[in-house]
């Protein structure tokens, strides 16, 4: 009696794992673009800095906590980086898709943490508040080698970098509480 599998059989198998990861993958970069659009097109009159990481930070905290694709966040950051720079160069903030591109990789480095510490969604909420807040960190460090100042500035330097925290605090709080109960 032979209890060997057939070739076939394990190279379906490994197929189906490919598939899977790639639509997976597919799925992290229409997640970014959709987040990419949803922040350039639904503006909310706010006039505080950081208010859009509360749409933004919420898919990206919720797809790269359910992705099984380490990197996830890079992912999806890197694809609303590649739209901005492809389809909204015009929008006036050349600097958008590097920023984007910091958010995604610190909130991948933090999830690694997150991970290890069996998943409390209050740490959750502060990876997603400290990687959101590197976007005026970052701007502050250009602004500091470049002597450009921008408008978020104006205002003081510890402002837009709280108002980042408390909005990207509050994105992932919520992805981190539907992600708890529901997933």
């Amino acid at each position: 009696m032979n209890t060997r599998q057939p070739q076939s059989i394990l190279s379906n198998l490994f197929q189906n794992k490919t598939h899977a990861l790639l639509a997976e993958a597919g799925f992290l970069i229409m997640a970014g673009i959709f987040a990419a659009v949803v922040q350039q097109y639904v503006k909310m009159p706010m006039h505080l800095p950081g208010k859009q990481g509360l749409l933004f930070m919420l898919i990206l905290t919720s797809v790269a906590t359910m992705s099984r694709i380490k990197g996830a966040a890079s992912i999806t950051a890197g694809s609303a980086a590649l739209y901005f720079l492809v389809f909204q160069m015009a929008s006036g903030d050349i600097l958008k898709p590097l920023l984007f591109i910091v958010v995604g990789a610190t909130l991948d480095s933090l999830l690694i943490f997150w991970h290890r510490f069996n998943k409390p969604v209050l740490l959750l909420a502060l990876a997603g508040a400290l990687s959101w807040a590197t976007i005026p960190v970052t701007r502050l460090i250009i602004s500091a080698l470049t002597c450009v100042i921008f408008k978020s500035f104006m205002s003081g330097l510890m402002y837009p970098i709280v108002t980042h925290f408390i909005f990207g605090f509050t994105a992932a709080l919520i992805a981190g509480i539907a992600l708890k109960k529901y997933y």
